[in-house]
């Protein structure tokens, strides 16, 4: 009877193994990801007004270092936004933003995506005149350019850094290893987006 319990305990645990493996396998490339914000959201460049949006890996093939955000049904590009990897000590239990903190009354901004059991995801780069305002009402530096960048294009830049509250300035290799560290801010969870939507992607007028 023993032996029986030892090898249903095993094979629960190689079939639960296995789900989780088959979930992260079905899993598209570009990550799509469902985020609801129920108040206006700043990303670089822009404010998103409240709504259910989805965010996808642009470049899955070449770094995942561009990331799109569309309207839930794939149908809407609101903004294309450029990334670099964010280590996190532990996988992320799900889908989940972390923002930048910001003055009461101002909308929260995205700082950092993961997707559910990755350590590894993705930090947007603000315009230095975005993030120097940002920086201002934060206990937290923000990821900016070296060059004094003012549209979401100019920050397609390997010269970054990092501004704090008082002007300081921190420079950043964008080719080297992220180091580890907790994920800080306010969080929002998502949802896994399924593969059946289409990618129409067509910018907003």
């Amino acid at each position: 009877m023993h032996r029986l319990h030892v090898v249903v305990r095993v094979s629960v645990v190689v079939l639960l193994g296995w789900l989780v493996v088959a979930t992260i396998s079905a899993q598209p490339s570009d990550k799509r990801t469902f985020f609801e914000f129920s108040a206006p959201v700043k990303l670089p460049g822009m404010t998103l007004p409240p709504g259910k949006y989805l965010f996808r890996i642009a470049d899955p093939e070449t770094g995942g270092h561009v990331v799109q955000v569309l309207s839930a049904d794939g149908k809407m590009l609101y903004g294309t936004f450029f990334a670099v990897p964010a280590e996190r000590l532990d996988p992320a239990p799900a889908p989940e933003i972390r923002f930048i903190e910001t003055p009461v009354g101002t909308p929260l901004a995205v700082k950092t995506w993961w997707n559910a059991g990755e350590v590894i995801g993705r930090e947007f780069i603000y315009p230095k005149q975005e993030a120097m305002l940002l920086a201002k009402g934060s206990s937290q530096p923000v990821l900016t350019t070296k060059t004094n960048s003012k549209t979401v294009d100019d920050t397609k830049n390997a010269d970054l850094s990092r501004v704090s509250a008082n002007g300081n300035e921190t420079d950043v290799n964008a080719n080297e290893k992220p180091q580890a560290s907790a994920p800080t801010g306010a969080s929002q969870q998502g949802e896994a987006a399924p593969v059946t939507i289409v990618i129409v992607a067509r910018p907003r007028d």
